[in-house]
């Protein structure tokens, strides 16, 4: 089911991935069935994790938010990807192509050939990037993750945080050389990729 507004400010226990339970949680986890319904736990978790209930809610892009876990980390993994587009065509052979594959699937890889050229026009400086040499599938979320961010401008850091929630933690994500003159043509990729994995939500973003 999506998430409401009432659940991403007051229920994280309800949208937390369950690599960000605190650890003194974990070793109770399982004496406490439906724990992430739970009020008294969700509010534990709001001080816990310094999470501030007074926050003004984005728009657009910011209702990702809402989005069933499944769906949000396809269209942040493809984001992550297509922004490698350019060493991905450059993979020829099947051994390493496997990660790829893996991370996004054949259908994906073929978007993001079939798409580089053309999905915004020229990629500005910097957007175009090296692969990693370690796993992909978290890297491509994760970097996607920070590239919605950015496409969002400024987001309060209360709700920044909860959208990280709901994707697997990693420990850190190098800075971006994105220029903010170009959070407009950022916008407008988000909303492409969007339209490719869940074109019957695609308007909930604009």
């Amino acid at each position: 089911m999506p998430l409401t507004d009432y659940q991403l400010r007051f229920c994280p226990a309800s949208y937390m991935h369950d690599s960000h339970v605190p650890r003194p949680l974990l070793g109770w986890l399982k004496r406490l069935p439906g724990w992430r319904q739970q009020p008294p736990i969700n509010a534990w978790l709001l001080g816990e994790l310094i999470l501030p209930t007074h926050y003004d809610m984005p728009q657009g892009l910011a209702k990702i938010a809402f989005f069933e876990r499944p769906e949000l980390e396809r269209i942040m993994t493809l984001v992550g990807a297509i922004l490698h587009g350019g060493a991905i065509r450059q993979l020829m052979d099947g051994k390493s192509l496997q990660p790829v594959h893996a991370a996004i699937g054949e259908a994906g890889h073929r978007f993001c050939l079939e798409q580089l050229d053309y999905i915004i026009g020229p990629w500005p400086a910097g957007w175009q990037q090296r692969l990693p040499t370690h796993e992909l599938s978290e890297y491509f979320l994760h970097y996607g993750l920070v590239f919605w961010l950015f496409a969002m401008g400024d987001a309060d850091e209360a709700f920044s945080r909860r959208l990280a929630l709901r994707i697997p933690k990693r420990s850190c994500v190098e800075p971006l050389p994105f220029n903010p003159l170009d959070a407009g043509l950022a916008r407008a990729l988000c909303l492409k990729i969007t339209r490719k994995v869940s074109p019957a939500c695609v308007h909930l973003l604009k």
